[in-house]
C-alpha cells in the first residue's frame, strides 16, 4: 500500500482524486492531499443538505454568490 494515496475523508487506501477547493460551511476538510471521488461526493451532498436545512434556499443562494 502506498501511504501517499490515503483518502483524507475515510482513511482508506487508493484515493483517486485531489479534493475540490470550495466547500460548504459544514463540509469536512480532508486531512490528506487525496480523496476517493465517492467519499467526496457523499460528504459534499451531506454538507449541502445540512446547510440548506439550516439556512434555506435563500441562504444557499447567498453563499454561492460569494464563491470566487
Amino acid at each position: 500500500m502506498n501511504d501517499e494515496d490515503i483518502c483524507g475523508l475515510c482513511g482508506g487506501p487508493e484515493a483517486d482524486k485531489i479534493p475540490h477547493p470550495n466547500r460548504w460551511p459544514t463540509e469536512a476538510r480532508p486531512d490528506t492531499g487525496l480523496v476517493h471521488a465517492e467519499c467526496e461526493r457523499n460528504e459534499t451532498e451531506r454538507a449541502f443538505v445540512e446547510y440548506r436545512n439550516r439556512v434555506g434556499e435563500e441562504g444557499v443562494a447567498r453563499f454561492l454568490r460569494f464563491i470566487p
